[in-house]
């Protein structure tokens, strides 16, 4: 902006075409027209955010069901079988919406030196680890034999197969097992639902031109303003000297502002990634982990994610 803004005082001041400018009105409705479309992309950006907090809301409410019901109708080995094969699966779940997209925007420099000031489980524990600490390595190595995507939708169907063994030994209620049901329908619905936002990008097209026009309006900006500033010369005294040079600051200040605000939207379109404002998994799930290890009456809980630098993860 400073560069453009200087430019346009040299091409204002230059006598062969001295005073050439973009006229204001102009400036003022691309102006409105770039934050229209600024709007418009972070309202439908927020719209996916706030939907994968929802789905992950949803997720610890039926699990704290899940919980109680094993709790209440099922002895204790089977309890934590199907606890522990509930949090294998919140672990994959969450590993697997990790993983780097093409369009995401976490391999940006910007983004990668600001990811110093925190960091997010997945990048320090592998999903193997993980399932073979709470399934044993012979059914972890079983669930992950497909590969990792296809890891939380297996663990939905063992756990969907034991259930319904149970019920056919006689050992669950009719109604307790039907309440199973529609909660393990409940996840296959928060799993689909995560699975849409990470797998379908915000359109390429709003984004792109989006950017395309908060660039073009910062170039023209510096050229509307300058005359703008000039005009305040008249006043005489110090303000001939330094008026027109007050284009630098506000034009910068102005074109800051626009860009921020595209930037901003860009970088919550997707809200699985890792950034520092994505919706903040790994500390949800550890959270539900905690609660219903607690539940089960183990005293040796994992330590809770804390915000690092003021930041959830």
């Amino acid at each position: 902006m400073v560069a453009v803004s200087l430019c346009a005082i040299g091409v204002y001041n230059i006598p062969p075409i001295a005073g050439f400018s973009v006229p204001w009105p102009i400036v003022v409705v691309l102006g409105t027209t770039v934050s229209l479309m600024a709007g418009f992309k972070n309202s439908q950006v927020l719209v996916r955010s706030a939907e994968a907090l929802q789905a992950f809301a949803q997720i610890s409410a039926s699990s704290r069901m899940l919980s109680r019901f094993c709790a209440d109708f099922t002895d204790e080995p089977t309890m934590r079988m199907l606890v522990f094969r509930h949090i294998a699966w919140m672990t994959a779940l969450r590993h697997c919406l990790r993983r780097p997209m093409p369009w995401e925007s976490m391999g940006r420099k910007a983004n990668a030196e600001f990811r110093k000031r925190y960091h997010i489980v997945e990048d320090t524990t592998s999903l193997t680890h993980e399932l073979e600490t709470l399934l044993g390595r012979e059914a972890a190595a079983k669930i992950l034999a497909s590969g990792m995507l296809a890891a939380p939708l297996q663990l939905l169907d063992s756990q969907g197969h034991q259930i319904n063994l149970l019920f056919r030994d006689a050992r669950l209620p009719p109604q307790v097992y039907a309440e199973l049901l529609k909660l393990m329908r409940d996840f296959h619905d928060q799993q689909a639902r995560c699975d849409r936002i990470k797998n379908s990008p915000y359109p390429r097209q709003y984004a792109i031109v989006s950017s395309m026009f908060v660039a073009i309006f910062c170039t023209l900006l510096p050229f509307g303003a300058v005359p703008v500033f000039a005009e305040m010369s008249k006043l005489g005294g110090v303000w001939s000297v330094i008026s027109i040079w007050l284009t630098i600051p506000f034009s910068a200040l102005l074109g800051w502002m626009y860009m921020s605000l595209d930037q901003v939207g860009e970088s919550t379109s997707n809200p699985f990634e890792g950034g520092a404002n994505d919706v903040p998994i790994s500390q949800i799930c550890r959270e539900i982990e905690i609660e219903l290890r607690a539940a089960m009456g183990e005293t040796e809980l994992p330590a809770p994610l804390l915000p690092r630098n003021g930041i959830a993860t």
